[in-house]
């Protein structure tokens, strides 16, 4: 027998027997070096002396470096003559590789072995389930350079051979398999989306999603800490591709219980997404500041344009769009994704530009933010402030398209998703069903969409409002489809959000409080995920901070959808301030929902007609309906607030 060299893990020579053999560490890591050169190259040439020493030491001091190689060839020498084979022959300027006089781990990685597409990657998996070289103690610059490059080339193979054997995976073994080799690659690459995609096909197949869950987790977890970015990782995905190019992987075929398989098709790459930027517009402002607002917008929209992720439209058609009557149906005929709307304000005579990134197919409030214009500061810092917009907005519109990226392919499930968007949103029964409906068929086209898995959680959570029964299986699936949609994308603020609420039901208001805030910190400008949090506090007995919240919610979102009002109303229920509470509920599209909260508030101002209206309008669509057994699932932490609510709607006459 040879000879073996181990260079996976830790370094070292192993004997025929089996047992480890003295050898200079410098002289193996040399083996390593020309072996991997001979391998790639075919060359099997000499190697000059010089450059060997340069490769080991990193010193200017040519004669130093001269002297160490000199030392380190007579140990190898009489190294190589004790154990009666020559690993390394040595001529008086050079240094050749033998290897044909040693076996080992470097050889098996080039030509591993196992029939088909599989078997290798198997022996790939075993090979790396180490770093390559991880166990080296002394290392120059060069050597920790040359290193770090092997580990790549190492990782791009790996990831070739998954790409190739993912259509052939079809037995449990063969996913196992699978998984294996995504987390080795998950282990230097955890932002990658295609691995996190293969893995949460594994992990459901084998029915443990928890497990991914976890995974990703703790993963997010470490990024944070280790390149101190808070929360938002995303702008790691940017360097960190995995795949050539961003395609999407190869999907592989996961085994169903009927014993068929489902292989779900790679997605194409759709256009780049359009934005338009629209001109200020529906203040009194007199003066330049009208004008320089739009060269401001006009500056974020030359800005943008250099990107390659996103296409602008033209300042002109954005002009003609911002004054056209029907503004949607020229965003829809014109395919646009996305709307910068932008609007000039004057509060307590500070002239302020508030600007609102719109998603045009979900109508959904992405950004917002205020930007100070008074006179001199947008003169003078017109183009920070341009900048910081494009910057924000190029951001953004990266995070929402990655998100969607791999939803976009498909046109009918993208358009089912949307469908259930629209009518979640509206509060009633035969609505909320629709959308689960909805949500249910984009998931069959991709089943591990967040956004739809979160929405449909949001449907079992608005139909335990609706019918006020107390229905805790409707809370464990919205809970469960929360978790869900969190394992499909840890950075995705819904599923935080969605786990929220459950929790809130549930009676977990300390957890309910945290996701929230965790939701709120993964994207600060997420009106419908702070309105939930402003929900929260009413319920965790905060209805102060819980009112600040949906005003800022309410800023971001200013044509609010219902269930903002109605947490607004809820806060100032709470406060004591009934007329503002009924003031919100006035202004709600659907005041339907509300009328509980509607007989409370005017039964504690002492109007029992109108407290009975309502009362009755809650009779006639809930005639079951139980004050007291309503309270017992309705979590508040201090018992006050339900005395509260008790005492209204005993007034009110329920």
């Amino acid at each position: 027998m040879k000879l073996r060299l181990e260079s996976f893990g830790e370094l070292r020579l192993i004997d025929p027997a089996g047992r480890p053999a003295a050898f200079p560490e410098k002289g193996l890591l040399a083996i390593c070096y020309l072996l991997d050169r001979d391998l790639r190259d075919g060359a099997g040439s000499e190697y000059p002396r010089s450059a060997l020493a340069r490769f080991l030491w990193d010193s200017h001091d040519n004669s130093d470096i001269m002297a160490n190689l000199r030392k380190t060839i007579s140990r190898i020498q009489t190294r190589q003559t004790e154990l009666g084979a020559e690993l390394l022959a040595f001529t008086a300027t050079g240094v050749r590789v033998r290897p044909d006089a040693f076996s080992g781990d470097l050889f098996e990685f080039a030509n591993p072995e196992g029939e088909g597409t599989l078997g290798k990657l198997q022996r790939l998996v075993a090979i790396l389930r180490q770093d390559f070289l991880a166990g080296l103690s002394d290392q120059s610059a060069s050597t920790r350079q040359w290193i770090a490059g092997q580990r790549d080339r190492h990782m791009a193979v790996l990831v070739d051979a998954l790409k190739t054997a993912l259509p052939m995976a079809r037995s449990q073994e063969d996913v196992s398999l699978i998984k294996e080799a995504a987390l080795r690659i998950f282990r230097e690459a955890p932002d990658d989306e295609n691995i996190r995609r293969i893995l949460l096909e594994a992990y459901e197949s084998e029915g443990q999603l928890e497990k991914a869950r976890r995974l990703f987790e703790t993963s997010r977890h470490e990024l944070e800490s280790a390149f101190d970015i808070g929360l938002d990782v995303q702008a790691l995905g940017e360097v960190r591709k995995i795949f050539a190019g961003g395609q999407p992987p190869q999907s592989f075929a996961v085994p169903l219980t009927d014993g068929g398989v489902r292989v779900p098709g790679p997605l194409p790459r759709g256009p780049l997404p359009r934005l338009v930027l629209l001109p200020p517009g529906g203040t009194d402002a007199i003066g330049a500041l009208p004008m320089l607002s739009e060269a401001l917008i006009e500056d974020v929209t030359i800005g943008l344009c250099a990107l390659n992720t996103v296409s602008v439209v033209a300042p002109h058609t954005a002009a003609r769009i911002a004054g056209n009557a029907d503004k949607a149906e020229l965003i829809q005929r014109h395919s646009i994704s996305y709307v910068l709307d932008t609007r000039l304000s004057n509060s307590a005579g500070v002239p302020a530009l508030f600007v609102q990134l719109i998603h045009a197919d979900s109508d959904e409030v992405i950004w917002a933010e205020r930007f100070s214009l008074e006179k001199y500061e947008l003169i003078s810092h017109r183009r920070d402030i341009a900048r910081q917009i494009a910057r924000e907005l190029a951001g953004q519109v990266r995070r929402h398209e990655t998100m969607r990226d791999s939803f976009e392919g498909n046109s009918a499930a993208y358009h089912s998703y949307l469908l259930g968007l629209r009518d979640v949103k509206r509060l009633a029964l035969p609505d909320v069903r629709r959308s689960r409906k909805a949500f249910r068929e984009a998931l069959q086209h991709s089943a591990h969409f967040a956004p739809a898995l979160s929405g449909l959680s949001r449907t079992f959570l608005v139909e335990w409002l609706l019918t006020a029964r107390g229905d805790s299986q409707l809370l464990g699936l919205a809970e469960d489809y929360a978790n869900r949609a969190i394992v499909a994308d840890p950075s995705f603020a819904a599923g935080f959000r969605e786990l929220g609420v459950a929790k809130l039901y549930l009676g977990d208001l300390d957890e309910s409080v945290l996701a929230l805030k965790l939701a709120e910190e993964l994207s600060p400008h997420y009106a419908d995920g702070i309105a939930s949090y402003a929900d929260t506090l009413v319920h965790a007995s905060r209805p102060a901070d819980a009112l600040a919240k949906i005003e800022r919610a309410i800023s971001l979102n200013p044509l609010s959808p219902t269930d903002y009002l109605w947490t607004a109303a809820g806060a100032n229920f709470a406060l004591g301030h009934y007329a503002e509470a009924l003031e919100q509920i006035s202004i709600m599209d659907d005041r339907t929902p509300a009328d509980r909260l509607s007989a409370a508030c005017w039964a504690m101002l002492g109007d029992a007609k109108n407290a009975r209206i309502y009362m009755r309008k809650v009779r006639a669509i809930y005639p079951d309906f139980d004050v007291d057994k309503w309270l017992s699932v309705v979590p508040f932490k201090e018992q006050w607030q339900k005395e509260q609510y008790r005492e209204a709607l005993r007034r009110a006459g329920f």
